[in-house]
């Protein structure tokens, strides 16, 4: 049986300086993946700028890059958190799907709790600001005010001195500006459906019937049970709608009027000829 590994890689930029706790970290991302129901069998500090969080299929490794190089920026990253997510026997779609969703989740956690300047994104590989990210990271119906409480970090002045370089023309400006758009498009759809794919679906709401009040409530059932004195059967079916959609007087009080009619054309054999008369009514 032949097995493959599958590894993703994304992460978190940061211009300025900073100083990371990677154990607050750490436990962050383990919350994380506890609520996704990813059972954490060991959480390894390596270092002050890595940690590993092992579960029953996969790793995930937390670890701080500092002056790190993005190829997309014009100057090296102060520092980078990049997470790598390993996972053996990749075999089905349900898999990769399974295994990005998980890394947008953390990422959003750790996004939220440490404010980076961009995001990296791993299918298709993309950078995206913070503002973008965010945003296709937020579900439609979710609280903008429930924010994760941000970590203790320490913020130093930047070592990274601005280069010097020479404006391009507008032409070519206009290309680049384009490209660089279509490409963080495509990037933050295919980020949105990843963390969209496993959200369940609200069920279609059910009318409510049921009277807002118990007398009311009680009428239904007394009229119910005088309904069952003189046709059990539609008594029977009208309990049955009262247990599982709840009492509504305004079907009670049909369902009575049309069975009593019913009784009394039968009581005085004229059944026959009242169908005649609304046949003649219908046509």
């Amino acid at each position: 049986m032949s097995s493959s590994t599958q590894k993703y890689t994304s992460g978190l930029v940061f211009l300025g300086m900073r100083t990371f706790d990677i154990v607050t970290i750490g436990n962050r991302a383990c919350a994380t993946l506890d609520r996704l129901d990813e059972h954490v069998n060991g959480l390894a500090i390596l270092s002050d700028d890595e940690v590993v969080a092992r579960t029953e299929n996969f790793e995930l490794r937390i670890e701080n890059k500092p002056d790190y190089l993005i190829p997309t920026l014009e100057r090296p990253a102060a520092h980078f958190l990049a997470l790598t997510l390993t996972r053996s026997d990749m075999g089905t779609p349900e898999d990769t799907q399974a295994s990005l969703s998980i890394m947008a989740h953390v990422l959003r956690i750790l996004h939220r709790a440490l404010s980076p300047d961009f995001v990296e994104w791993t299918d298709p590989q993309i950078l995206l600001s913070s503002a973008d990210f965010q945003l296709a990271t937020t579900l439609p119906d979710e609280d903008a005010t429930k924010e994760e409480q941000p970590l203790e970090i320490a913020v130093a002045p930047s070592r990274v001195v601005p280069r010097r370089h020479v404006l391009p023309e507008i032409e070519e400006t206009n290309l680049m500006l384009q490209a660089r758009l279509s490409r963080g498009h495509r990037g933050e759809r295919a980020l949105r459906m990843v963390f969209l794919e496993d959200q369940p679906t609200a069920p279609e709401p059910q009318e409510d019937i049921r009277e807002k009040t118990a007398p009311l409530r009680l009428s239904v059932w007394m009229m119910t049970i005088t309904l069952g004195l003189f046709a059990l059967p539609m008594a029977a079916a009208l309990v049955v709608i009262n247990l599982l959609r709840g009492e509504n007087l305004r079907l009670t009080s049909q369902t009575a009027a049309l069975t009593g009619t019913f009784i009394t054309l039968q009581t005085f054999g004229t059944t026959a000829q009242a169908m005649t008369v609304v046949q003649g009514i219908l046509g």
